[in-house]
């Protein structure tokens, strides 16, 4: 048996601080970026309700300290739920935030085409 085996849950745990980085890139940034990029356009539009009703009755910049509360909200949450479950607060917030980064950006560049 290899001694040097690494359970894979020690793998990402190793890597916490990049999946935080991560979840801050594209969850935060990333969003931000081409939601801001894409409402520029005036061929796009907001299709999440709740964040069409917020951009549209408290104009486009509230997404910002939204998106930071949201983040330190579940910051708070990965302080108190115990290791290895908590690994899944960066893991969850990077995914979804590639996945809507890159959704985004598919948008932005099918309207621009």
């Amino acid at each position: 048996m290899n001694s040097d085996f690494q359970p894979s849950i020690q793998i990402l745990e190793d890597n916490t601080r990049l999946w935080w980085y991560g979840a801050i890139a594209f969850f935060l940034v990333g969003d931000l970026v081409t939601t801001f990029a894409g409402l520029q356009l005036r061929t796009i539009v907001e299709a999440s309700p709740l964040a069409a009703w917020l951009i549209n009755d408290h104009g486009l910049f509230l997404i910002v300290p939204l998106k930071l509360a949201v983040v330190c909200g579940f910051y708070g949450f990965y302080r108190v739920v115990p290791d290895p479950h908590n690994l899944g607060v960066p893991l969850g917030l990077c995914a979804l935030g590639f996945v809507v980064t890159v959704w985004n950006g598919a948008v932005i560049a099918a309207a621009v085409l």
